[in-house]
């Protein structure tokens, strides 16, 4: 027998196996009139995996370099709506370690506010490429 007639032949016989014994695993009997309905089997829900912090944040430095105290720092992910206190307060001439939302591209936004009513706003700010943020007048 060739190669070629051989996979053929094998390649049936397990075509005809599946339809005569496959049928039976997609089949389901209806309940016995009268018989109690069983319940269906509880499916688990697989748990989302956490991912790794690392990946999701980076650590940076923030120096407060202004002559008021920082009241609260704030960072997003550049363009996204969602803030998140990462430091305050800290006093002029501190400074302080911070978790930040890391983002594809490692660009964040900023908001802090001082103690005297001065606030800071800076947008796409690379945290990757200087984990330092110095908070300047």
């Amino acid at each position: 027998m060739k190669t070629q007639d051989l996979i053929t032949a094998l390649a049936a016989g397990a075509f005809c196996a599946l339809l005569d014994g496959g049928g039976t695993f997609a089949q389901t009997s209806a309940p016995a009139a009268g018989a109690p309905a069983q319940a269906a089997p509880a499916v688990k829900k697989a748990k989302a995996k956490p991912q790794d912090q690392s990946q999701t944040t980076i650590d940076v430095t923030v120096v407060n370099s202004r002559a008021a105290g920082l009241v609260e720092l704030q960072a997003t992910e550049s363009g996204f709506p969602t803030w998140k206190k990462i430091a305050g307060p800290l006093k002029p001439g501190q400074k302080a370690a911070a978790r930040v939302p890391r983002g594809n591209n490692c660009k964040v936004d900023l908001h802090g506010a001082f103690a005297d009513g001065q606030s800071l706003d800076a947008e796409g700010v690379d945290v990757c490429a200087n984990p330092t943020l110095n908070l300047k007048d």
